[in-house]
């Protein structure tokens, strides 16, 4: 079988701004899952929406272990910032993954090529920071949590999928990676609605959307700010693959 980086994100909007990158690229459904199939720097990759959540991302990596040869696996998506210095539009390249579901849990440690790839990326003048990435069970929404989050792991920034790759790369014994995107920054809380707009699979829940429609202005208000970051997020997470990954694949030649 020919080499595979797996990449995983958990949204369709995430999958979106990434997959133009792919060259030769098609869609390659797995599983059920959306895929696409193509060349990144030279690799064969597979790009594939895992839905949110740890428990998918890491079943995703696993799965694809039995029907590809996985050479190593990225996590890659939007993150929310734990602390004053990170903005929406930076990048997380963290030298570590801490797992909030697993008490007293290890962190997980990047391999050599981090310093590597933080050089390439400041190099870019792309804005990343290196420092820990906390995987939470759940949305960190409100400033209090993300802050209180903050102190407690020491982390920069929270998502929900990373530590799934991580863990399911470790297993396996093949290299993994994690390149997030900032979309709020701490003391940007998310909507209550959030959550009701996306499905487990990382799909647009189109109707929930017409239905918060229908309560006014209140809900799109509500919403404005975080469609303006999310733009900004899959801009910088687009352009922070298109540095990371050949720096990366450079690096590590099979």
């Amino acid at each position: 079988m020919t080499p595979v980086v797996l990449l995983v994100v958990a949204l369709s909007t995430e999958r979106r701004a990434l997959q133009g990158l792919l060259q030769e690229r098609r869609l390659q459904p797995f599983r059920g899952r959306p895929a696409v199939r193509g060349r990144l720097a030279g690799r064969d990759t597979l790009l594939v929406q895992a839905g949110i959540g740890r428990d998918r991302a890491r079943d995703t990596v696993a799965s694809a272990a039995w029907e590809f040869d996985v050479e190593a696996a990225w996590s890659l998506g939007f993150a929310g910032a734990l602390g004053e210095r990170l903005r929406p539009g930076d990048l997380v390249f963290p030298a570590a993954v801490l797992d909030e579901a697993e008490v007293g849990g290890v962190p997980l440690a990047a391999d050599y090529s981090h310093a590597v790839v933080c050089s390439a990326l400041r190099r870019a003048s792309l804005p990343i920071d290196p420092g820990s990435l906390l995987t939470s069970p759940t949305i960190l929404r409100t400033p209090e949590a993300k802050r209180a989050a903050g102190r407690r792991s020491g982390a920069v920034a929270a998502e929900m999928e990373a530590a799934g790759v991580a863990r399911a790369a470790r297993d396996l014994g093949i290299p993994w990676a994690a390149l997030k995107a900032i979309v709020d920054a701490v003391d940007d809380p998310l909507p209550l609605s959030l959550a009701a707009c996306t499905t487990p699979q990382g799909d647009m829940r189109w109707r929930s959307l017409l239905v918060g429609a229908r309560e006014g202005w209140g809900f799109w208000r509500s919403l404005r700010p975080l469609a303006r970051a999310s733009r900004r997020a899959r801009r910088a997470l687009r352009q922070g693959l298109e540095v990371a990954f050949p720096a990366w694949a450079a690096l590590t030649a099979f």
